[in-house]
């Protein structure tokens, strides 16, 4: 009996393990190193609502801001005030020819001030917003945001999160990659997983979808030189977002091994289904043959492929056949009992584990790093406007000592200065108005008629 109840204790505090180690400790939040930043003596000193001031006028007179203040105003922010502020300013920075000397930690401070303050589809409409804001996720920020999003349950944007990720194709990062995974599925899984918030159908679409009809705007024609061929790159002008989902889940699939395991293999071929590559998904099927596969994710393949409204592709009947055969017993594939949601939480927990320490390490070094680069940036900023000043002191200066050795020596050159005046002077050329007329003559004997009031 106290056997039983040990064991049972056992399963219990590993189970409570698990369901702990699910997503990312308090202590990945690094908040101490990352509060650190304010007691600098940059940003302990500046007032917001002051700096603000200063950059839109400098804005709206030179058109010029410097990459230094966005980043001290953005990691000087703490409050939800300002939030849109710093979104407005960063637009504007990007038309400058100063965007390129953006600081990393620029990137950082606006991503964790969203996260901060819960500002979700904020952070999506930047993020998605590439030439406007330029603002992109480095792998600590993709981790924190993945861990609030999948904490608050917001898999809508966690999974839209893993799009963006995989648009830059970069998911080396293995803890970024096992939660951009769980993100996918549980929105793929969801039974109203249609379309992001923010590339939802328009209401002209939404209505033709249910048959209405509604009346076309007025169509304006506007004259062009030439017009471009239309171009589609399969990539960042992919709109949809079941083909970028199916995307995603490819990317993921090449990032865990493809077709050699069976969690590589389950999220290839739901990346197939989701992105309707039929042909190749015909190809991956004849390859997937005595293989494992998650009979869970094939369950949902099937569900991908009764929802989709464009079968009158000439491989989507070839496709769901192929799938029916992976189940048959001849040549068919290795179906896994287990919960597809257990073996990706398996690998959020393992690499968490192996890697959360180290990260949390790194990332505090990094905090490090960036406050002592503001500060040598700001170092040679003032350095630069000192050599400014002087050079320009100099330069009046040597213009105010000409002047006094002028009127010291003024008789004695007097000449030479006369003939620097003339020398100065603007000869403008003669005009010509046309041929001139020769006035006319007067007759001094001219005598005018005699003029009578007719009766």
């Amino acid at each position: 009996m106290l056997k039983l109840f040990v064991q049972h204790n056992r399963r219990l505090a590993g189970s409570v393990w698990m369901s702990r180690r699910t997503f990312l400790s308090e202590a990945y939040q690094c908040r101490d190193a990352w509060n650190a930043r304010l007691t600098t003596p940059i940003l302990a000193k500046v007032n917001l609502d002051t700096l603000y001031y200063d950059l839109e006028q400098r804005f709206q007179q030179r058109n010029k801001i410097s990459a230094l203040d966005i980043d001290i105003y953005a990691n000087k922010l703490i409050d939800e005030q300002h939030i849109d502020e710093v979104a407005d300013l960063l637009y504007k920075f990007r038309l400058t020819e100063e965007t390129s000397n953006t600081l990393d930690s620029t990137h950082h401070a606006l991503v964790r001030n969203y996260l901060d303050h819960q500002c979700y589809a904020q952070l999506i409409d930047v993020l998605n917003n590439r030439i406007g804001y330029g603002i992109f996720l480095d792998d600590y920020a993709a981790t924190l945001t993945l861990d609030q999003l999948i904490k608050a349950k917001e898999f809508r944007y966690a999974a839209r999160i893993a799009t963006l990720l995989a648009l830059q194709e970069d998911f080396s990062n293995p803890i970024v990659r096992a939660m951009s995974l769980y993100s996918c599925y549980r929105f793929a899984k969801a039974p109203d997983a249609e379309h992001f918030d923010d590339l939802a159908p328009t209401e002209q679409v939404a209505a033709e979808a249910e048959g209405q009809k509604k009346k076309k705007k007025d169509e304006i024609k506007v004259r062009v030189k030439f017009l471009r061929n239309e171009y589609f790159d399969d990539h960042f002008d992919l709109k949809d977002s079941q083909l970028l989902l199916g995307k995603t889940f490819l990317e993921l699939s090449r990032s865990y091994g493809g077709s050699s395991n069976a969690i590589g293999a389950s999220c290839e071929l739901l990346g197939l289904a989701l992105y309707r590559k039929y042909e190749q998904g015909l190809d991956f099927v004849g390859k997937v043959a005595g293989k494992e596969l998650v009979e869970e994710v094939l369950q949902m393949v099937r569900s991908v492929l009764e929802k989709e409204q464009s079968k009158e592709h000439e491989k989507y009947g070839a496709f769901c056949e192929a799938i029916e055969q992976l189940t048959t017993a001849t040549g068919g594939c290795k179906l896994k009992k287990d919960s597809f949601e257990k073996l990706i939480l398996e690998l959020v927990n393992k690499s968490i584990a192996d890697n959360e320490a180290s990260q949390i390490e790194g990332q505090k070094k990094t905090y490090n790093d960036w406050c002592t680069l503001r500060q040598r940036r700001l170092d040679e900023e003032l350095e630069r406007l000192q050599r400014a000043k002087r050079l320009k002191e100099i330069e009046q200066l040597t213009v105010d000592m000409e002047k006094e050795e002028q009127k010291l020596w003024f008789f004695e050159n007097e000449d030479k200065i006369d003939l620097e005046i003339d020398r100065k002077r603007v000869f403008y050329p003669k005009r010509w108005f046309g041929k001139k007329k020769k006035p006319r003559t007067v007759d001094v004997d001219y005598v005018p008629p005699e003029v009578r009031q007719r009766n």
